[in-house]
């Protein structure tokens, strides 16, 4: 199954919402982040203040309360040996972060990214276990990393799961990435999985990258469209420092993210563009859909 992407818009105008008359209708769930300028959550917006068009059509948004729904999160870590400098302070802010995740009953993977994907720990809510995971990672010696085959493995993987809510977060550094795959395998993949896509790049400042490269295109590529499509956010470190400052910004998106219903047509042909936008001038809105309930096999 494809998901649909969801595109960020900042409006300023009033949309009118309306529904085509004597249409039958479905409920359908998207999770939204809402922040101002300065990239801090809106708490307290009710129904009026969004706008759900699919295809162009404006929809009815008719429920929004806070999102409580536990989430599936992967977080993908860059293990090579360019994050040689940058283990310690790694180590110490996604203990934390991993650990708060893990107490509000959220399931967290984590996975490493030197010569191969390597699940570090698989989906769990144990505190005790994430917090060890991450104390136990070190830069492999002579190793590159695997970002786009890295991505492709965790977004086919939480697409399995039945979770509605899911993230794929990757904390990289500027390293040559040595993946087999392009970025078009990898957008697909991401825009399958049903998962927002946040990504924290450790650069060592302007011009320290690599970026000519056919590996350095394909991993840019990704890292820019995949976290726009996907209504997820791509954030630039100059130091491992500002680590624990990006994850808590992170996890208070999460914390207080809205779930959102709207009503659209009962049609088999799903919308190929969801736009969800808030009136007040200055907020930005950026969503996902949730995952759909599995559907019955045939006879049960």
């Amino acid at each position: 199954m494809s998901f649909v992407r969801i595109f960020i818009v900042v409006v300023a105008a009033v949309l009118l919402v309306s529904s085509p008359a004597g249409a039958q209708s479905v409920e359908r769930s998207v999770f939204v982040s809402v922040l101002n300028k300065d990239a801090k959550p809106v708490t307290g917006l009710g129904p009026e203040a969004f706008n759900v068009r699919e295809d162009g059509q404006a929809r009815e948004v008719l429920r929004v309360s806070k999102a409580s729904t536990p989430i599936d999160l992967a977080i993908l870590v860059d293990n090579s040996k360019a994050a040689t400098d940058y283990i310690q302070d790694l180590r110490r802010a996604l203990a934390s972060f991993v650990s708060g995740r893990a107490a509000k009953g959220h399931q967290v993977a984590l996975i490493g990214l030197a010569d191969r994907p390597t699940v570090l720990v698989d989906y769990t809510s144990s505190a005790e276990r994430l917090a060890q995971a991450a104390g136990r990672i070190f830069a492999q010696e002579g190793s590159g990393t695997l970002l786009l085959d890295g991505l492709i493995d965790v977004s086919r993987g939480i697409q399995k799961r039945e979770a509605e809510r899911r993230v794929i977060l990757a904390i990289t550094t500027e390293g040559t990435d040595f993946s087999n795959v392009g970025y078009e395998r990898t957008l697909e993949a991401l825009d399958e999985s049903g998962a927002q896509f946040f990504a924290l790049v450790i650069t060592r400042g302007a011009g320290a990258a690599n970026i000519t490269s056919e590996e350095a295109r394909n991993r840019n590529i990704v890292l820019d469209r995949g976290t726009q499509s996907t209504g997820g956010r791509r954030d630039h470190l100059l130091s491992s420092m500002a680590l624990p400052d990006a994850l808590g910004r992170l996890a208070a998106e999460l914390d207080d993210q809205y779930h959102l219903i709207y009503a659209r047509p009962d049609t088999t042909v799903p919308p190929k563009r969801v736009e969800v936008t808030v009136r007040e001038p200055g907020l930005t809105a950026r969503a996902v859909l949730a995952k759909p309930p599995r559907r019955p096999e045939p006879g049960k």
